[in-house]
């Protein structure tokens, strides 16, 4: 699964969880208040479904102002900050990416977080403090063959061969059809 699926699929169990908190949660006889808290979720979901059509379609610019317009409902739902922290790394700005994988880390710490904060940690040349996201993303799945993978093209970056050697062999350990870790490791052993 590539890491906007992971999100995606993230993204919509916790707003199911979230909706079905709140009906379970709900006082108001009458149901108005159900049909509100309702009419939000599904604002947010369509808003995130037209964003995800957008970006499918190539509309960077459309995509982010429909996730940033649903984060403005509720800024405190880690998925949806993680994708329009994709969005905002996928058009060039690291900086406010960052920010926003900050942000969505200190709602609910994630592998996958902690994955984006390395990478964009890596555009920006801060590979050392890159390397802290990695091992933590590590520490929190140490299943995930792609942390690995990324961890070893940072220590590559980091000449620091050895390392990367045995970061790009653990990929394969646990994912054997990894052919880029496999080619990876081929050109460090001068294959």
């Amino acid at each position: 699964m590539t890491i906007m699926q992971i999100i995606l699929l993230g993204a919509s169990a916790f707003f199911a969880f979230k909706i079905y908190e709140h009906m379970q949660g709900l006082q108001d006889p009458d149901g108005t208040q159900e049909d509100e808290v309702i009419e939000e979720k599904v604002d947010i979901d369509a808003l995130v479904e037209e964003a995800d059509k957008a970006y499918d379609a190539g509309r960077l610019l459309e995509a982010r102002e429909l996730l940033q317009k649903a984060q403005n409902h509720d800024s405190n739902i880690p998925e949806l900050t993680n994708r329009l922290g994709f969005i905002v790394s996928q058009m060039g700005n690291h900086e406010e990416a960052l920010k926003l994988y900050n942000h969505a880390l200190s709602l609910r710490e994630e592998d996958v977080t902690h994955l984006a904060i390395a990478s964009q940690l890596r555009e920006l040349g801060r590979l050392e403090e890159a390397e802290v996201h990695y091992k933590r993303a590590i520490a929190l799945d140490p299943e995930y063959e792609v942390a690995y993978f990324n961890f070893a093209n940072l220590l590559v970056d980091m000449n620091r061969t050895a390392e990367a050697k045995m970061m790009y062999e653990k990929a394969l350990e646990i994912e054997p059809e990894l052919t880029a870790a496999q080619e990876e490791l081929d050109k460090l052993n001068g294959k």
